[in-house]
């Protein structure tokens, strides 16, 4: 998950140009010097690095949101989208990919041309189309993005591990949160000693060497819609760091470049077995074996990236745009 902008930066802007406050604010609160998402219960750090981002995303969003006011005064008919339970915010991909396609997002589903299910939470319960719904509707059936069964779905449809038993397995692990967005992962080695016990919120993975050149750990970021993965964001960050959520490069790749044919129809059968119709994977290739883990699902993905160029992220957004409103219409 990306980092949403810095709260108290946007404040501060929107006080000092006269902007009325955003309704997004109330998502966020301020505590002991961090920003914590209370969706997610996510800790973001007040600080540079922060504004620094802030300071990339923000011209974004408004050229979009301009973009999207000029085809809306051009007239024309606009599909209608809406959302449930939870509607997403600015800095989530979706809503940059509607205000490219200058759709109607609309509270009434059942005057909608597609309802999506849309929310932060990592294990909600099962969630029910609304009766009214008409137009077609997705990500529905992927609730459920946990680790444990991101990791249960990745054996089942590749065949081979990414979860291990710390208390037998032998080697370098990594031990993260259950929860969506908590980047709170860190390094150990396995298997763990005898008083140490297993902490059943957190999960317990094979370290993917997903290393270049000594210092980056380099992941691949896979939007998916529809079954199709048109683009790769290659994220890049020093290894010391490889459990956050600050990238120092992100480039755009084509998939076939960096995918085999098998790699990515394998992708796409763990899209359909997670039920994800409209999201993002992460996606490792670990280098003593050459194979690639999916280590996290992404059904309310943000993005573009952040550090992607501001050239590289409207080609992205063109590209992903397409998809979406293929996805609808067809």
């Amino acid at each position: 998950m990306a980092k949403p902008p810095c709260v108290a930066y946007v404040l501060g802007v929107s006080n000092s140009i006269g902007i009325r406050m955003p309704s997004w604010l109330k998502d966020f609160e301020i505590k002991d010097k961090n920003i914590i998402v209370k969706a997610t219960g996510a800790e973001l750090p007040l600080g540079l690095e922060v504004a620094k981002e802030v300071l990339s995303w923000f011209p974004f969003y408004l050229y979009e949101k301009v973009r999207r006011l000029g085809h809306v005064f051009a007239g024309g008919e606009r599909l209608k989208i809406a959302f449930l339970p939870v509607q997403p915010r600015p800095w989530y991909l979706i809503s940059v990919l509607t205000y490219r396609a200058h759709m109607l997002r609309i509270s009434d589903t059942s005057k909608a041309d597609a309802v999506f299910y849309f929310e932060d939470e990592t294990n909600p319960k099962p969630p029910l189309v609304p009766a009214n719904v008409l137009g077609k509707h997705f990500n529905f059936g992927c609730y459920d993005i946990s680790k444990s069964r991101v990791a249960q779905k990745f054996e089942q449809v590749f065949g081979y591990a990414l979860a291990v038993d710390p208390l037998t397995y032998k080697g370098p692990i990594a031990v993260k949160s259950e929860r969506n967005g908590a980047h709170d992962g860190y390094a150990a080695t396995a298997p763990l000693p005898k008083n140490q016990t297993v902490d059943p919120d957190f999960v317990y993975q094979r370290l993917i060497d997903n290393s270049v050149d000594g210092q980056w750990a380099e992941d691949m970021r896979c939007p998916i819609i529809g079954g199709e993965i048109a683009l790769v964001f290659v994220k890049r960050r020093p290894l010391e760091s490889r459990f956050a959520n600050v990238n120092s490069e992100v480039v755009l790749r084509k998939p076939e470049d960096l995918l085999s044919d098998a790699e990515r129809t394998k992708l796409k059968e763990f899209a359909t077995a997670m039920k994800l119709d409209f999201g993002g994977m992460d996606v490792l290739r670990d280098k003593p074996d050459g194979k690639i883990y999916v280590v996290d699902v992404n059904k309310t993905d943000m993005g573009p990236p952040i550090a992607l160029s501001n050239a590289d992220k409207s080609k992205a957004v063109a590209m992903l745009t397409k998809q979406l409103i293929r996805l609808i219409n067809d």
